[in-house]
């Protein structure tokens, strides 16, 4: 007697991929449906995060197409006939023509993401730079002005009643808190009161060039930071576009390849002539 042969997997195991894979299709589905919600698609910023969420996900329907043929194929080799269960067949058809469309998808997203990026960045740097210009143009302004003169008269009193008043201008002169500069201008002021008239028109330059400064190293820096980000995510989710691509193209060929060349159903060995 011949020994009966054993498939090492079952099918239920094959039912059990067939499954999840199944769930894995259709949660993205729904992920997808879930985030065309509001549906903007004039809106850049509406854009860049679709796409960025669909690369996200992307993983989760490839992986469930493999899922899916392989429990398929598991069906095959455990029927006698080598097909599987034909209602399973049609779903893997219409998974693998999907695979195919997700494929297509997924190539196009890959620029459109990376010039959307490219123009949200460039439309940010813009904002940052005429942001600049304004606070620029505001040192020169009548308010900024005004608040430069308050300040001046504000240390020019202070200065002034020290110098009125001899115990506190010698306390000053002891504090170990007040700054060198400040004493050398209480006790040169003290002889020539224009020694403070010039300290203040100096420190009110000063306070212009360290705004100014501070604008534009500010600019610089959010310019940096918009490059840097719209870098990161051109690369992350551009190339990630592609490979998911290429991913599915590559199951959808091979699985259609595998459908168009079932195999048979093997032919009985009619008996040897004695």
């Amino acid at each position: 007697m011949k020994a009966t042969t054993s498939h090492p997997l079952s099918p239920p195991a094959a039912l059990v991929l067939k499954v999840i894979g199944l769930i894995c299709i259709l949660s993205f589905l729904i992920d997808a449906i879930t985030l065309l919600i509001p549906f903007n698609p004039t809106d850049r910023g509406w854009q860049i995060n679709l796409t960025t969420q669909l690369v996200e996900r992307g993983i989760i329907p490839l992986v469930g197409m493999a899922f899916l043929l392989a429990g398929t194929w598991i069906d095959s080799v455990a029927d006698a006939s080598g097909k599987g269960t034909p209602i399973w067949q049609i779903v893997k058809l219409v998974a693998l023509v999907f695979s195919g469309i997700l494929g297509l998808l997924y190539l196009l997203i890959a620029p459109l993401h990376v010039n959307n990026v490219r123009l949200q960045s460039n439309a940010a740097i813009e904002r940052v730079a005429q942001q600049a210009k304004q606070a620029e143009t505001q040192l020169s302004s009548p308010a900024f002005q005004t608040q430069v003169e308050q300040r001046r008269t504000q240390i020019r009193n202070q200065i002034g009643e020290l110098l009125k008043d001899e115990q506190k201008y010698n306390e000053a002169l002891q504090n170990q808190q007040v700054p060198k500069e400040v004493k050398d201008i209480l006790q040169q002021s003290k002889a020539n009161p224009q020694v403070l008239d010039d300290f203040l028109n100096q420190q009110a330059k000063s306070f212009s060039n360290q705004t100014l400064t501070q604008i534009r190293e500010r600019q610089q820096q959010l310019d940096t930071q918009a490059k840097t980000a719209a870098f990161k995510s051109q690369i992350q989710i551009g190339i990630s576009s592609v490979l998911l691509a290429l991913g599915f193209f590559v199951t959808a060929g091979t699985g259609l390849r595998g459908l168009v060349s079932l195999p048979s159903a093997p032919r009985k060995k009619s008996p040897p002539k004695r």
